[in-house]
């Protein structure tokens, strides 16, 4: 995980930001023919922003609701977080967590306008959902963590839940789940082991039904690895992208799958030794790739026509005039492509919407005030433009999901 903003030396139970972007529908299986990069036509993304009702926890609900947002002690004591929202069933559900202590949390919606708390999700302590997917056949399926042990989430109609923790890793170990993509093959999960000493090592599983788990083989770079997103390309590859080295030091990893999950090879480019890739989403036979600078100076983001050859991508849209600023989710809506993260400021930083319509070049949408004091996490591209994440910051953070709206 990664925490939002500038100061990265508070506890877990601190601010935090998910490595995963939210996912949509999966594949259909239909083979895309589409040569990427390619001219499309521009994103439809507006210059407006409503800032949603979210339901927040009965303690923070019944606060005065004038109580100024930037000061301390005078927030709530109970943090809400959102990692990442799915279309469901005509809705939208959103996932993340509350913390203290950290439990998984849920929120439905019908029109995305107003979000109501799902009261019958199991919460246990120490429990987390980074990431979600809506398989094709309506189920909603999210990943993370429970006790220190990969977990899944699994819904057919968001208020019966089952939840699954996974074979435990080695003695000392945790194990966290930050990324999970559906394929014509089933469905794949990814995230780390951290050992007994703190060290992260990438790991990945498979299932054909979603239920039955199964841990892939990786080729695993020496020392320090962490998957942060996979994305389906096509019918037969899988993608998965993460960080090789230090969350603040190491560079891009990327691992290529095309038997279902079952084994990933990791890929080698020039291009990855630019920065960390947080997050990726499929682009007709290739895919677009999101994170930060290496050295932490602006966004940066990376592209493949096929999944295999990557380059990395540059422009005024990914920088901060030397401050940071990242980009943490990235999704298409049909006619670009779409990333949402945070950037530091005067203030105490802001959330920040990009555009693409190729995936190289990259654009600011305009700011709405609400996105001051906020960081985003995660963005679902279709049926509606939605942005997920926090708001509130340094002090309050409180779950929050901006829907665009039409220019």
């Amino acid at each position: 995980m990664r925490q939002i903003g500038p100061v990265r030396s508070l506890a877990v139970l601190a601010t935090v930001w998910m490595l995963a972007a939210c996912a949509a529908t999966p594949p259909s299986g239909a083979t895309e023919t589409t040569t990427f990069p390619s001219p499309i036509a521009p994103v439809k993304t507006g210059d407006r922003w409503l800032a949603a009702r979210v339901e927040q926890p009965a303690a923070i609900e019944a606060a005065p609701t004038d109580a100024p947002v930037f000061c301390s002690p005078c927030h709530p004591s109970v943090g809400t977080y959102i990692d990442s929202i799915v279309a469901f069933h005509g809705g939208f559900l959103a996932l993340g967590h509350d913390q203290p202590p950290s439990q998984a949390a849920a929120w439905a919606s019908g029109d995305a306008s107003t979000w109501r708390r799902v009261a019958t999700l199991p919460a246990p302590d120490a429990s987390i959902i980074s990431a979600a997917v809506t398989e094709g056949d309506g189920t909603v399926l999210a990943v993370g963590e429970s006790g220190g042990v990969a977990a899944v989430w699994r819904s057919d109609d968001g208020a019966t839940w089952t939840l699954t923790t996974l074979p435990a890793p080695g003695a000392g170990a945790t194990e966290w789940l930050t990324s999970v993509a559906a394929s014509s093959d089933g469905l794949v999960a990814g995230g780390y082991e951290e050992s007994a000493t703190a060290q992260r090592t990438a790991s990945f599983w498979h299932s054909s039904d979603g239920v039955t788990w199964v841990r892939g083989t990786a080729q695993i770079p020496a020392g320090v690895s962490e998957v942060t997103g996979i994305a389906a390309i096509g019918t037969a590859t899988l993608i998965a992208v993460g960080i090789v080295g230090d969350e603040r030091s190491g560079t891009a990893a990327v691992w290529r799958s095309t038997d279902g999950g079952t084994s990933w090879q990791t890929l080698s480019s020039p291009a990855f030794a630019a920065g960390r890739i947080l997050a990726v989403v499929a682009a007709g036979n290739g895919a677009v790739g999101v994170g930060e600078r290496a050295d932490q100076t602006g966004a940066a983001a990376w592209y493949s026509p096929d999944g295999s050859t990557w380059v990395s991508a540059s422009g005024a849209g990914l920088d901060n005039y030397g401050l940071e600023m990242v980009m943490i989710a990235v999704a298409s809506d049909g006619s670009g492509f779409v990333a949402a993260g945070w950037r530091a400021d005067a203030g105490n930083g802001s959330a920040v919407v990009w555009q693409s319509v190729d995936g190289i070049a990259w654009v600011h949408v305009p700011q709405t005030a609400s996105f001051s004091g906020a960081g985003l996490t995660c963005v679902l591209g279709a049926p509606r433009l939605l942005v997920g994440g926090t708001t509130g910051l340094p002090d309050t953070h409180a779950a929050e999901v901006w829907v665009a709206q039409p220019g």
